[in-house]
């Protein structure tokens, strides 16, 4: 640890290298313990494991606050625009823990989305983006397919082309 800290940039910032620092150090020495010199002082114990660090299986990483995972529901947002933008539809692909890679239950609700779409003769565009920022879509989940059975690899990927070509098909731009 202490050579990849030497090197410049191999830690990223200075804050970003002393948290990494910390957990790594905090990873090896255990709870209940104070870090030595005018570090932090903190505790090294239940109290910082407490505020977000935790080990993880390489070394220590911090613990986000938040879910890692979105409901399934808001994976896709249908929005109907209205006034003077009134028969835009917009879908929005929210799947950012997954950079917008296309699993088994968006390609579902995507393909139920269009199915609607099809038959409303009010909708004259629709719009696919993203709702993550940076990011349009990684292409099909590759973490949940490597789960799946062989037998159910064949299926999915037909599935998935099947919804991309409805989508091309809808008789509006």
């Amino acid at each position: 640890m202490a050579a990849a800290a030497g090197v410049p940039g191999a830690l990223g910032t200075l804050r970003a290298g002393r948290a990494r620092l910390v957990a790594a150090y905090c990873a090896g020495i255990g709870p209940g313990w104070r870090l030595p010199g005018s570090w932090t002082g903190l505790p090294v114990g239940p109290a910082i494991w407490a505020r977000g660090w935790t080990p993880a299986a390489g070394g220590a990483a911090w613990r986000r606050g938040y879910s890692s995972e979105a409901k399934t529901e808001d994976e896709l947002r249908v929005r109907y625009l209205e006034e003077e933008n009134r028969g835009i539809v917009v879908l929005g692909i929210n799947r950012a823990y997954a950079k917008n890679s296309l699993s088994k239950n968006l390609v579902k609700m995507l393909s139920k989305a269009v199915d609607a779409l099809k038959s409303d003769k009010k909708v004259r565009t629709i719009i696919v983006r993203s709702e993550v920022p940076g990011i349009f879509c990684a292409g099909a989940d590759l973490k949940e397919r490597v789960k799946m059975h062989s037998s159910e690899v064949g299926p999915f990927v037909s599935k998935l082309r099947a919804v991309i070509n409805e989508i091309v098909l809808v008789p509006v731009p």
